[in-house]
């Protein structure tokens, strides 16, 4: 079947920044500006689900913050949101390779200071595939917090992933969640990426040695927003 797009929030531009993305001869730098282009374009669709809220929470890994997470916050604070960020660093591994059963433990996290729960969040990741790094992430912000509503959000899904991730979820969170994506693709390469994808592995895509790079890492947007409290 391929690549189906989001017909509804789809556009010529944004087909574009998401062949940009599978096209190996893009660079880090111009490949993190693709990703931050979708994150403006999700901002201005997320601005009409949100219209009648003040605070929003948006949760991010870390190699998404600067690039994906910052055009979303970008838009939203600049029509007046206040955006509380969290950026979760996640450390991927198989325990079991017989199931190939994925877990992806938080080894480290920043929160901005919250005064209240904000009633909308965002989770954020480049692509979903096996949902488990968005399983793990949701569902340490959900202990912590009640939001009305949690929007799921990233350029690319692998079919299925959706239904992978409410299955480990109650229906009374689940009935909470709603979905923005641009395309869903349905095939994996050999080394389990999916394709087209976003061009394979996200962490090398952005200019990252690898997994243990990016969890050394601090993204720009966290040291900014740092300063804000000292």
């Amino acid at each position: 079947m391929g690549r189906i797009f989001e017909d509804r929030n789809v556009n010529q531009d944004i087909v574009d920044l998401l062949d940009r993305l599978t096209n190996k001869e893009t660079g880090s730098k111009e490949y993190a500006n693709a990703m931050y282009a979708l994150g403006k374009e999700f901002g201005r669709l997320i601005l009409a689900k949100v219209s009648s809220y003040k605070t929003i929470a948006l949760a991010s890994t870390v190699e998404d913050a600067d690039s994906l997470g910052k055009g979303i916050i970008d838009v939203l604070e600049e029509n007046g949101k206040k955006v509380l960020l969290t950026v979760f660093w996640n450390k991927r591994f198989n325990p079991n390779k017989e199931n190939q059963l994925s877990v992806a433990p938080i080894i480290k996290e920043f929160h901005e200071k919250r005064e209240i729960d904000a009633p909308v969040l965002i989770i954020i990741k480049s692509i979903i595939s096996s949902s488990c790094v968005v399983r793990t992430n949701l569902t340490k912000l959900i202990e912590e917090s009640n939001p009305e509503q949690i929007l799921v959000v990233a350029p690319v899904l692998l079919k299925g992933a959706i239904a992978n991730l409410e299955s480990e979820f109650d229906a009374t969170i689940t009935q909470k969640f709603n979905y923005l994506y641009f395309a869903e693709d349905d095939k994996k390469t050999r080394d389990g990426f999916v394709d087209p994808g976003i061009g394979g592995d996200v962490y090398k895509r952005l200019g990252f040695e690898g997994q243990d790079a990016k969890n050394k890492f601090i993204p720009a947007i966290v040291k900014e927003r740092r300063l804000r409290y000292l």
